[in-house]
C-alpha cells in the first residue's frame, strides 16, 4: 500500500468542510438583511470558503501530472473516468428522483421530460463531475507538459489568462460551474480549472524561493479580503447579493486557493502526527468524495425539519451546521459503501 500525503488529505477534508460551508451559507443569505452583521457573518464565511473546489482541482493535478506515477490511457478510461460517468449517472438519477418526487409527488408525461432534463444536467453540485471529465480527457497531454518546469509555468500562465483574467474582466458571461451538458464546452472555462490542475503539481514538486512564497501568501490574504470587501460594497450598493467574488476562477480566488495550498504543503509536509489523527484523517479522506456527493441531499433534509443558520447567530450556527453535515454525509456514505453494488459510486 502506498504511503498517505499527509497534506493533501488535511487539505482533501478542509477542502470537503469548506464546500459544506459554501452550501450552507448560500441557502441563508436571503434570510437576513444585506447591512446586517448576520449577512456581514455569512459574506466572510463564503468568501473563505471559496478556495475549497480549487484546493480539488490542485489536488487531483499532484498525483495524475506526476511523472513518477504508474499510467495508462487504458486505466484512465477503465478506472477513473468510467468512475466518474457511472457517479455521475447514479447520484443525478438518486437527485432528480428525489427532488422531482419532492416537488410533483407524481409523474407523468411532463414530468417525465422535466426528469429527462434535470438528469442530463445533473444536480447543482453535480457540475464539478463534468469539468473533472474533460481535465481526465486530456491528462495524457497534460503529463507531457508537465514534464519540463519552464512549460508548466508557461501553461499556467496561459490558462490563468484564457480561464482567469478574460471570464473576470468579462464578468462571466458563462459561469464558472457551467456544465458542458448545459451549454457546452467553454474552453476558457476548462482552462481556468486546468490551471489549477498544474498549480497544485508545481507548488507539491518545485521548491520556491522565500520571497516568492512571501507574495503568494501576500496575495492570498489580499485576495481574501477583496473578496469578502467587494461582495459586501457591491451587494449593498445593488441591494442583492452580488456574487461575482465568489467564482472560483477570480484572480482573488485563485490568490487565496495557491496561498492556502502552499501554506498547508509547507507546514505539514513532514509533520509527525499520531497514528489515531492518521486514521482518522485517512478514513475522512477515503469518503471525501461520497460526502460530497450526499452533503447537499442532507442539507435539504435537515432545512425540512426547519433548522437553519438561524437557530443562534451565525458565527456559531454555520460552523455548527458543518460539522453536523459533514458527520451525517460520512456515516450515510460510510454505510452506503458496504453494499456491494453502490460502494463503487462514492
Amino acid at each position: 500500500m502506498k504511503e498517505r500525503v499527509l497534506y493533501a488529505d488535511i487539505l482533501r477534508v478542509a477542502a470537503t468542510f469548506l464546500v459544506i460551508t459554501i452550501h450552507i451559507v448560500s441557502r441563508d443569505f436571503g434570510l437576513y438583511e444585506i447591512d446586517s452583521y448576520q449577512w456581514q457573518v455569512l459574506n466572510i464565511y463564503d468568501s473563505f470558503a471559496r478556495m475549497s473546489v480549487p484546493i480539488f482541482f490542485m489536488l487531483s493535478g499532484i498525483f495524475f501530472l506526476d511523472p513518477n506515477r504508474a499510467f495508462s490511457i487504458k486505466k484512465l478510461y477503465k478506472k477513473n473516468i468510467l468512475r466518474l460517468v457511472t457517479t455521475f449517472v447514479f447520484w443525478s438519477a438518486l437527485y432528480v428522483v428525489f427532488f422531482t418526487w419532492n416537488d410533483y409527488r407524481t409523474f407523468n408525461a411532463e414530468v417525465w421530460g422535466a426528469i429527462f432534463e434535470a438528469f442530463k444536467e445533473g444536480h447543482f453540485h453535480l457540475w464539478f463531475l463534468f469539468r473533472m471529465i474533460e481535465i481526465y480527457v486530456m491528462v495524457p497531454f497534460l503529463r507531457k507538459i508537465a514534464e519540463e518546469k519552464k512549460i508548466i509555468l508557461y501553461l499556467i500562465a496561459f490558462c490563468w489568462y484564457i480561464g482567469i483574467i478574460l471570464p473576470s474582466y468579462y464578468e462571466f458571461p458563462v459561469s464558472s460551474t457551467v456544465t458542458f451538458a448545459e451549454r457546452g464546452i467553454n474552453l476558457d472555462i476548462t482552462f481556468g480549472y486546468v490551471g489549477y490542475f498544474f498549480a497544485g503539481y508545481y507548488l507539491a514538486h518545485y521548491n520556491l524561493k522565500k520571497w516568492i512564497k512571501v507574495a503568494i501568501y501576500l496575495l492570498g490574504v489580499a485576495g481574501l479580503i477583496s473578496t469578502i470587501i467587494v461582495t459586501s460594497v457591491e451587494s449593498l450598493k445593488k441591494g442583492e447579493h452580488y456574487d461575482l467574488p465568489y467564482q472560483y476562477l477570480t484572480p482573488n480566488v485563485f490568490f487565496m486557493s495557491t496561498a492556502a495550498f502552499l501554506l498547508v504543503k509547507e507546514k505539514l509536509y513532514s509533520k509527525s502526527v499520531s497514528n489515531l489523527f492518521r486514521r482518522v484523517l485517512t478514513e475522512f479522506s477515503t469518503y471525501s468524495f461520497g460526502i460530497y456527493l450526499i452533503h447537499v441531499l442532507l442539507i435539504f433534509l435537515v432545512w425540512k425539519t426547519g433548522v437553519t443558520t438561524l437557530f443562534s447567530t451565525p458565527i456559531l450556527s454555520v460552523p455548527i451546521l458543518t460539522v453536523v453535515i459533514f458527520c451525517s454525509s460520512y456515516i450515510c456514505v460510510k454505510g452506503m459503501a458496504q453494499v456491494p453494488i453502490i460502494k463503487r459510486f462514492i
